[in-house]
């Protein structure tokens, strides 16, 4: 049993560190200016961490003077 918590753990904190490796590439990519079309941008990565998001997001890059 101890065994088998260990792999759930493990599993999960694979998936926290995928999870956090997007969310960091998002922001790169936010302030790179890359908010839409495909990667990296902001709204490829925000699909591949919720893949139900795709057709749903409506993103208003920001102007910059």
């Amino acid at each position: 049993m101890a065994t088998e918590q260990t792999s759930d753990e493990e599993a999960r904190l694979t998936t926290l560190e995928q999870q956090q490796g997007l969310i960091t590439q998002a922001l790169v990519a936010a302030l790179q200016g890359q908010w839409v079309g495909a990667p990296p941008s902001v709204e490829a990565f925000l699909y591949a961490l919720n893949p139900t998001l795709q057709g749903t997001l409506n993103l208003d890059p920001p102007v910059v003077p």
